[in-house]
């Protein structure tokens, strides 16, 4: 499949805040995040469902769906940032407009629940995604000096690494593949689409307060599918806060490791952490652990 590499981000450029997901239980907050953009020098649109809610979700299921792809079939919006995650990306997913998003391709970045609509967007239309952090969620608040220098530089810049702060070696070794992945459960989640890449992977992945029996089992449903097993290069984990027992967590990673013997590292900042890294989803990479980095290019 042909990579569609989406124009950067510059001053000037519409941001759409999209709400796709979880409700927004404080309007106010996802006003500070537009405010935020605006002062960055930023034209912001925000999501006209914003205020909506059903149940613990932000509008119905059509309403979200339609809104994502008006947002994409906008040429007025250059970039579009999900407002926060929660739940409700996996309802749309028979819903998106995929043939638009590659007709309009544009940067699309979030996290935790957005992982579903990220990856499913890749392996539709080739448009390269981004995990990120979101409007809501992060830029709501006073998102860290780290988060905010990763994003822009990523989205405005020509980034072509990735550092590994904390390092935590389960495997040693260099790898290469596609760098891919996102939120654990929200992954599992998509078991019975059509979602993982035909070709080699390098799977980064986080979650947050899941006990280690069920990343456990998530991991084992992965790897019982033969084309996530046969294509999986190596594994980059990011922040699995909350966490029942840090032994159990390393002797399952260390023995997992050891098993699929190909490249296992710990310590990058992603996931529900306060510093977190932006970096594509579906560009050629490769995972140095010796280097403690992950280099990615445009082919």
């Amino acid at each position: 499949m042909q990579k569609i590499f989406p124009p950067k981000l510059k001053k000037g450029d519409t941001i759409g805040i999209l709400c796709v997901s979880g409700d927004i239980k404080d309007f106010e907050r996802l006003q500070k995040s537009k405010q935020y953009f605006e002062n960055k020098g930023f034209n912001v649109v925000v999501s006209p469902n914003a205020q909506d809610r059903k149940n613990y979700l932000c509008g119905d299921d059509n309403t979200r769906a339609k809104i994502l792809n008006d947002f994409f079939k906008d040429d007025t919006i250059d970039a579009i940032i999900a407002a926060r995650g929660g739940y409700g990306a996996i309802r749309l997913l028979d819903k998106i407009d995929y043939i638009s998003i590659k007709q309009h391709p544009k940067i699309f970045c979030g996290y935790s629940d957005i992982t579903a609509l990220m990856l499913m967007i890749y392996k539709k239309t080739g448009l390269v995604t981004f995990n990120a952090p979101m409007a809501y969620s992060d830029f709501g608040e006073a998102a860290s000096e780290y988060t905010e220098q990763s994003f822009f530089n990523t989205l405005t810049q020509t980034n072509d690494e990735i550092k590994i702060d904390a390092p935590k070696i389960y495997y040693k070794g260099v790898t290469s593949g596609l760098l891919w992945g996102g939120n654990l459960s929200t992954i599992q989640s998509l078991c019975g689409q059509n979602f993982i890449p035909d070709e080699k992977f390098i799977f980064v992945t986080e979650d947050i307060n899941e006990p280690v029996y069920k990343i456990d089992k998530m991991f084992t449903q992965l790897l019982n599918i033969p084309q996530f097993k046969n294509n999986l290069a190596g594994i980059v984990l990011g922040d699995f806060s909350g966490i029942d027992n840090e032994n159990y967590f390393d002797s399952f990673f260390n023995d997992l490791a050891q098993s699929l013997k190909i490249p296992v590292t710990g310590g990058l900042k992603f996931g529900h952490c306060k510093d977190k890294q932006t970096f594509p989803i579906g560009i050629d990479a490769m995972l140095d652990t010796n280097l403690c980095k992950v280099f990615y290019t445009k082919k």
